[in-house]
């Protein structure tokens, strides 16, 4: 039996660990694999909610704004695990210097890394940063590219794959059905962020609050994904047609019977959406590195019913917007790429 290590960044939210999980278990329920998974804090309330447990969790000395640092507890942690487990293949994503540590220690076991095409293409990046992120992900045995743009490969690395976004596995069991339900999506959460990323996520929160107000005739759900958003907002004399999550919750829960999604403009989240064909509001926010992704993502959807919004919008605009936009379906059939990162996984572990 082949064996495999899913290695994912937890933080800020949800974006490095869904693709990564769908591969996992995908390897494991098809081809026979067994699978283990190392992620924390926010990656770990997702595999929680999935059913798996055991998990061990990072302290603020094992990570840095770029992931986990491989010298301190959970690197220790990760190292034994593959002493113990004896991978055939690691899968990394978002944790640049653990996939850099693996490959120096232990060259023959093949490494994937799963990435953003931000993570190798950025313009807004530092140049020196760029370089910096490319050498070490290049060191993998194959680098896939997943993302709403298709990228050349540069000749930097040893294999290279450009592909649609890989979708988490349980979007392809929903059907869209509308009712009068909205849902604001703020993520995966907002663990260890810039203060700037958590007041934009509390002002597309408390726009979404506002708008309850204006219309009445629908319910509106706000899915905080975590405690500090969720404490953040003002919930005396909260509309009754207005509800709160402070937890991660499956998107089943969201997507089966939304008439419109509002959130961010992350290329997880709108590749899902463009899938569904559900209709969306998809804000531009965050610090300028996050607003350039975000503003390229929802250009390369290139989708009449996915439209961004700005935070200046005012509450009766994002109303007249959200009514503008409710019963929009989209005619384009997104291809996602799962199968194509599972099929060249499965021929470099031959």
């Amino acid at each position: 039996m082949k064996k495999a290590l899913g290695i994912f960044r937890g933080f800020p939210g949800l974006g490095r660990v869904v693709a990564g999980v769908s591969i996992m278990e995908t390897l494991r329920d098809r081809y026979g694999y067994d699978i283990r998974m190392i992620s924390y804090l926010q990656g770990n309330k997702y595999l929680t909610l999935r059913g798996y447990d055991g998990l061990k969790e990072a302290t603020t000395f094992d990570y840095c704004s770029i992931g986990l640092l491989p010298t301190n507890k959970m690197g220790v942690h990760i190292h034994n695990t593959i002493k113990s487990f004896m991978p055939d293949v690691c899968i990394v994503d978002g944790e640049p210097l653990i996939l850099q540590s693996i490959k120096i220690s232990y060259p023959n076991i093949k490494i994937v890394a799963l990435l953003n095409p931000s993570d190798v293409d950025n313009p807004s990046n530092d140049k020196e940063a760029m370089d910096f992120f490319n050498a070490i992900y290049s060191l993998c045995d194959l680098a896939v590219v997943h993302g709403l743009r298709i990228l050349k490969d540069d000749g930097r690395y040893k294999s290279f794959i450009s592909i649609p976004t890989i979708l988490r596995r349980e979007i392809f069991e929903i059907k869209n059905i509308p009712t009068n339900n909205i849902y604001c999506v703020l993520g995966g959460g907002t663990e260890n962020v810039d203060m700037t990323f958590v007041e934009s996520t509390i002002r597309i929160a408390e726009l979404c609050q506002e708008v309850a107000t204006l219309l009445p005739q629908y319910t509106i759900h706000l899915i905080c994904s975590s405690q500090n958003i969720f404490n953040a907002l003002t919930t005396n004399n909260m509309p009754k047609n207005l509800r709160l999550y402070d937890k991660i919750i499956s998107p089943n829960h969201y997507y089966s019977d939304a008439s419109l999604i509002i959130t961010r403009s992350g290329r997880n989240t709108l590749s899902e959406l463009a899938f569904l064909g559900i209709p969306a509001i998809s804000f531009i926010s965050g610090c300028s590195y996050r607003t350039s992704e975000q503003s390229s993502n929802v250009k390369d959807l290139g989708m009449s019913c996915v439209k961004a919004a700005s935070l200046e919008i005012t509450p009766l605009k994002l109303s007249e917007l959200c009514t503008k936009m409710i019963g929009l379906k989209s005619q384009n059939c997104f291809q996602c790429g799962n199968h194509i990162a599972i099929n060249n996984i499965l021929t470099l572990c031959d």
